[in-house]
């Protein structure tokens, strides 16, 4: 009897807790449909943004490798022995500078006899033209013949034209004489140096290659649907790898009129001035960013804003606890951003994520405002 009795009392225990907890599930999922019903009342629940200004820029990047402004092979023109070397690789050089001497003797006897045959034609020409003189007047007082007077016309033709002839040996043998002193046609720095002291060389012999990095180029190819948004001139950031990505300025300079035939891309040269000390190196690679268009102070706004209604654009602006879809006017697009031309003010709230669930003129209430 005992037994039953514990059993009845455990039982019953059992049945109190149960019901207990029953009641308190019933509790919860009240207060949480309460809590649903609480937020329905405040609206649609959105996200936010407040519309500010902001610079934006529309690039393209693109990668090329940087040559020199100019590069120019020095080769001889006359053959001979190079006797001295006064430039070697990695040197400055100017216009004036003697990068190395061939030997000139024969040319230098060669260009001495020239200089006197012009002086024995300059005499010619002066014994003949003073002859003439003499005899035209002989001629006027009928002293001699007109045949001897031509003569003397003849004489002094013959000998402007030998006077000619001997000006264009000695130039000619001047050209030769200066050819062995090797000089570069453009300021620069020695990038290659192919003889040494003792090396012959003959006519268009490789003697030197000459590099000018005062400025550098990068040559690039533009898609077809990019070109219209370039010009000379146009602003352009040059990352150079090698130096720790560092940035430097530069601005298109060229613009093929062709497209290449095999890739369709139009050939651009972007020119980078080089640093004073020339940091920067031909041969280097390097990533370039052609910035086609740059605008300050413009109201923009994430492009995932945007509402699209029979091809027109919106977006839902909040005002007081509604949102309204309003029409605006898109200025330009930069990447993820759209700059707005006309439709919002600084300071609007606009939706930026729930749009979906609203309509013109719907209860919101804002989750996270941006």
């Amino acid at each position: 009897m005992k037994l039953k009795t514990k059993i009845f009392g455990i039982l019953s225990l059992f049945f109190l807790f149960a019901v207990i907890a029953c009641d308190g599930e019933g509790s919860d999922l009240s207060e949480n449909q309460a809590g649903k019903e609480v937020q329905n009342n405040k609206g649609i629940p959105v996200e936010g943004l407040v519309v500010k200004s902001g610079d934006i820029q529309k690039n393209i990047s693109l990668s090329g490798l940087l040559d020199p402004q100019h590069s120019v092979d020095i080769l001889a023109e006359v053959s001979g022995k190079v006797i001295k070397i006064n430039k070697k690789l990695g040197d400055p050089v100017t216009k004036k500078d003697v990068l190395a001497l061939i030997d000139d003797k024969i040319p230098l006897s060669n260009y001495k006899q020239a200089k006197s045959q012009v002086l024995s034609a300059e005499t010619n020409l002066n014994i003949a033209q003073l002859n003439l003189i003499s005899d035209e007047e002989l001629y006027q007082s009928g002293d001699i013949s007109k045949l001897e007077y031509e003569n003397s016309l003849l004489a002094v033709k013959t000998a402007e034209a030998n006077h000619l002839s001997a000006l264009a040996t000695l130039s000619m043998m001047e050209k030769t004489y200066n050819d062995t002193r090797i000089k570069s046609p453009i300021s620069g720095f020695i990038s290659r140096k192919y003889i040494d002291l003792g090396t012959m060389v003959t006519p268009n012999s490789a003697l030197y290659r000459v590099v000018d990095i005062s400025s550098l180029k990068i040559k690039v190819g533009v898609p077809q649907q990019m070109i219209t948004h370039i010009q000379p001139g146009t602003k352009t950031n040059v990352e150079v790898s090698a130096l720790f990505n560092e940035v430097f300025p530069g601005h298109i300079k060229y613009i093929s009129p062709q497209a290449d035939e095999n890739t369709g891309a139009f050939t651009v040269e972007i020119y980078v001035k080089n640093t004073p000390v020339g940091k920067i190196k031909a041969g280097m690679t390097a990533r370039v960013e052609i910035i086609l268009n740059s605008q300050t102070d413009q109201i923009v706004i994430p492009d995932y804003a945007l509402v699209t209604r029979n091809d027109s654009s919106y977006v839902y602006v909040i005002s007081g606890n509604k949102a309204i879809l309003t029409p605006i006017k898109i200025r330009d697009t930069f990447e993820s951003l759209i700059a707005i031309d006309n439709g919002l003010s600084l300071g609007d709230t606009i939706v930026v994520v729930g749009m979906k669930n609203l309509k013109d003129d719907s209860p919101v209430w804002i989750e996270l405002l941006n």
